[in-house]
């Protein structure tokens, strides 16, 4: 009975519009997390902090909770080792870009550990397509290692590595809303090791928060993204800001796609309408096959992860790694190669078949 009282006191503390204290963070998710509140409380309290606002110092509290519940890595590898993810959330459905970029970007040099899940929003999250190509999701922890020391990609399936966190995806997957999760999860890669990441976000505030919450982080370089057009990546259908974080010192810039040679586009020419069209076009993208305007936003965000990941002086540059890695097969070889590690490869000749031929 107190649970309750304490939980209706939390939630009618974030209505009235209240900060809520580091006892009261973290009081409410360790219960969250040990499956002790229910998926209506867990929706009010998410639906409540959504309305009054996340604040930096809540998601710093919320981040070192979370992470406590979590199972971390420490990948042996040389050099740095990057994330690329979007908040998610918005109400726009395109292809999985994030996904496309970073298996361009590790073909091409960059060694990233790709954190993802299903989509809670969307019409198809990044497990959804590497489920579907044919991933194993639960594909052993101590493989996945192995792959990013060996080839220098690796898929985090989200639940596997935080497993508490399967406690609150029914109610997430019920409010459909952008929640405090999904800023929270590009912020909790596993990988005790990470140097950088490239994380977007679709409004202005969303970056604000992260870039303060981020400040004080031990990682090399951070780049947050926010297009003017409401995706949660680099754009090219429209001028870009771009938040970055670079030893705990932030720097402010407007990019705009025709600085690297990238001509815009329309939103349309990005967007998807089912979870079968995602699939089509990421695959397409990965063996350049897609149409220019959805391979041209792929490459950019690559550009991006191949500068965080210290492969690419440049925007430029890693526009032309980006390219090459996909125009001599290196981006589809890279895919194959960690299917067959850590799925099956006959599944993805399905696909192969379904989608490009």
């Amino acid at each position: 009975m107190m649970l309750m009282e304490d939980l209706s006191r939390i939630i009618q503390k974030l209505v009235s519009t209240k900060e809520l204290n580091d006892d009261e963070i973290i009081y409410t998710i360790s219960l969250i997390l040990q499956g002790k509140v229910s998926e209506a409380a867990i929706a009010s309290f998410l639906v409540a902090l959504r309305m009054k606002g996340e604040t930096t110092h809540e998601l710093m509290v919320l981040m070192q909770t979370i992470k406590k519940y979590a199972i971390r890595i420490t990948p042996n590898i040389d050099g740095f080792l990057i994330d690329t993810c979007g908040t998610g959330g918005g109400r726009i459905n395109t292809f999985n870009i994030s996904t496309a970029s970073a298996i361009i970007a590790s073909s091409a040099g960059a060694k990233v550990a790709k954190h993802g899940n299903r989509s809670t929003s969307g019409v198809c999250g990044s497990a959804d397509f590497m489920e579907y190509i044919g991933l194993n999701l639960e594909c052993p922890i101590a493989d996945i290692v192995e792959a990013i020391e060996q080839t220098g990609m690796g898929f985090l399936y989200a639940p596997k590595f935080h497993p508490a966190m399967q406690n609150v995806a029914s109610a997430r997957r019920t409010i459909g809303i952008r929640t405090v999760f999904n800023i929270i999860g590009p912020l909790c890669n596993p990988c005790t090791n990470l140097t950088g990441q490239l994380i977007g976000a679709p409004e202005p505030k969303i970056i604000e928060t992260l870039a303060l919450a981020l400040q004080e982080s031990d990682l090399e370089d951070i780049m947050l993204v926010n297009p003017k057009d409401g995706l949660d990546e680099l754009s090219n259908t429209c001028e870009n800001d771009i938040t970055w974080i670079s030893r705990s010192k932030i720097k402010r810039v407007s990019f705009h796609p025709r600085e690297v040679g990238i001509e815009l586009t329309k939103l349309e020419n990005l967007m998807v309408d089912s979870k079968e069209g995602s699939i089509r076009d990421t695959l397409q993208v990965i063996y350049g096959v897609a149409d220019k305007h959805k391979q041209d936003i792929a490459i950019l965000n690559a550009s991006a992860a191949l500068v965080i990941g210290k492969e690419s002086a440049n925007f430029r540059e890693g526009v032309e790694l980006a390219r090459e890695a996909v125009s001599d097969g290196r981006a589809q070889k890279q895919l194959s190669k960690y299917i067959q590690r850590c799925g099956r490869k006959e599944i993805l000749m399905d696909a192969e078949k379904k989608f490009l031929q």
